[in-house]
């Protein structure tokens, strides 16, 4: 039996019969155990931009999360069950092709304005008719090249009408919803809503002191109830040492993602308490398929077992975490780490592969030569802040080099990243070969798609894959009723990435989490599944004393 329930709503959705799939139910009222007070956290640089629906990044998503709410959230802990957010129930026509939303009544915006159906469609809309070098979420919002219609019916429905059934619906609108107007007569990339934006989660924001922190303030009006903490202070703290000083020194409240070297001086000790998180997310190198170096598939296969994939997470991640044979998530129902293989670490066997392809050191400088030229792999990483990517960048950089390549590391700032990897034509994006990963995204897997079939120049299909079969697949599998028969196309496009490696999987990470003991995270629910961590953050609070 599967282990992943789904529920009513999408089931009867696959076999056609029509349903009303009732949300979450409020929250029952929760009286804080103490309330008050400041949390004090960290950031690893400037989030590109506090506006819901054109940022994805990590920093920016970790600061999103606290002042946003989408329609729909993924179930507890990536469970397949959709749960209500700003959505109080939904139902779905007998063909697939018609989704009706019913908000809930008296949710506010944090300026005190009521949340309408309005609200829901212009965020929609502003989505698809924004470049999408700007609005990162475009894809979703489409069905081939027509956009799927959103009409506010009345103030508190929204009706949603595709083309054709997509069974990841739900994954693919769940985005903060932003007022009505909001962006009108604005810089979509400069304007002040980017900085000082209106949600309606539990907090607010109150202030953002470039490089230095962002304050968040309770929303007086959030739907669950005010928060019981009165502010949250991100500090911006690029070295992660700092992080760990600030942390024993009392200056922040909690740390994620703590090193294993640092993790051993908050054991055991009463002032501190230790959290692991199980998997948090899935790091990955990622080809510019569109050069002309990585067009045979030798050639990546050979990159892929120069690695050591083990010894990088004991090295790289100090053992907190797992090597990933997938380029789905971990999430997804058929993901097992035993189903595929075949990459094992073979420096020897890689150097024999490049030999066979022709990439050898013809002039015995110990670098091979490609074309006549010195094979020379430029190497793209995050700066020295983000200790996983560029600890990551710089053991992969090692292994290739054992094997006679030439790798140049270069590393740029979290904006500058963005900003070139989204907003440059294919021909131009600044990369040979990127380390980056993704947060998980949910249980069904057409919700990878966009990571991997075939775009437009712009779009999430950063490595510039191109094939086909994947496309056809994808789209194939969209419009399958049936589960099984929809989860056994999704196994076949595994299978295909698998051997083609558009992009190298390498591991997905166990996150180390430390907070100070005056910090109350029992009501608050960590869950890894959303981008804060927490299930309920108007429930995180400080203990008394």
């Amino acid at each position: 039996m599967k282990k992943y329930v789904l529920l009513l709503a999408l089931l009867l959705l696959m076999i056609g019969v029509n349903a009303t799939a009732m949300a979450q139910e409020q929250a029952d009222a929760f009286t804080c155990p103490n309330s008050g007070g400041t949390l004090i956290t960290f950031i690893a640089d400037n989030p590109v931009s506090l506006n819901g629906i054109y940022a994805n990044d990590g920093v920016s998503v970790s600061v999103l999360s606290w002042i946003f709410n989408p329609l729909t959230l993924g179930g507890e802990n990536w469970g397949s069950e959709i749960m209500g957010d700003l959505a109080e129930s939904w139902s779905v026509s007998d063909n697939g092709l018609t989704w009706t939303f019913n908000l809930r009544q008296g949710v506010q915006f944090s300026d005190g304005s009521e949340l309408t159906a309005d609200d829901v469609v212009y965020t929609f809309n502003t989505i698809q008719t924004s470049e999408e070098d700007i609005a990162p979420f475009r894809p979703r919002f489409y069905q081939g090249d027509q956009p799927i219609q959103f009409e506010a019916t009345d103030t508190y429905t929204v009706v949603a009408t595709l083309t054709s059934p997509n069974a990841s619906f739900f994954t693919d609108i769940s985005v903060p919803i932003i007022p009505a107007g909001s962006l009108d007569n604005q810089d979509l990339r400069t304007g002040d809503f980017n900085r000082m934006p209106i949600g309606t989660g539990p907090f607010r924001v109150a202030e953002w002191i470039t490089g230095e922190s962002i304050t968040l303030e309770a929303n007086e009006y959030y739907f669950r109830g005010r928060p019981c903490l009165d502010r949250v202070i991100f500090r911006i703290i690029p070295d992660e040492q700092a992080r760990v000083n600030a942390l024993l020194t009392g200056e922040i409240d909690f740390i994620v993602n703590v090193p294993g070297a640092s993790l051993a001086q908050f054991q055991n000790n009463p002032d501190f308490n230790v959290q692991v998180v199980d998997y948090d997310s899935l790091f990955a190198v990622f080809f510019n398929n569109a050069r002309e170096q990585f067009q045979d598939v030798r050639i990546r296969q050979a990159l892929m077992i120069a690695i050591d994939r083990q010894a990088l997470v004991d090295t790289v991640r100090q053992g907190f975490g797992h090597v990933h044979n997938s380029h789905f998530d971990l999430v997804v129902p058929f993901y097992s780490d035993d189903k595929l293989g075949g990459y094992d670490y073979d420096p020897e066997r890689a150097g024999q592969i490049l030999d066979e392809v022709g990439i050898t050191d013809s002039d015995g400088d110990g670098i091979r030569d490609l074309n006549g030229e010195p094979w020379v792999i430029n190497l793209l990483s995050f700066q020295e802040g983000f200790r996983d990517y560029f600890a990551f960048a710089t053991v992969v950089q090692a292994y290739w080099q054992d094997i006679g390549i030439q790798v140049d590391l270069e590393t740029r700032d979290l904006s500058t990243m963005i900003a070139q990897l989204y907003q440059e034509r294919v021909e131009d994006k600044p990369f040979d070969v990127m380390v980056s990963g993704w947060a998980q995204i949910g249980p069904e897997p057409n919700s990878y798609s966009n990571f991997y079939i075939t775009t437009p120049e712009l779009g999430p299909n950063l490595e510039n894959y191109n094939n086909p079969e994947v496309n056809a697949l994808f789209e194939q599998a969209r419009m399958i009723s049936d589960y099984d028969e929809r989860m056994a196309v999704y196994e076949q496009i595994e299978q295909i990435l698998w051997n083609d490696l558009p992009t190298l999987p390498i591991y997905r990470n166990q996150n180390p989490i430390v907070f100070s003991n005056r910090v109350n995270i029992e009501d608050a629910q960590l869950d890894s599944a959303l981008g804060s961590g927490f299930r309920h953050l108007e429930r995180l609070s400080l203990n008394s004393g």
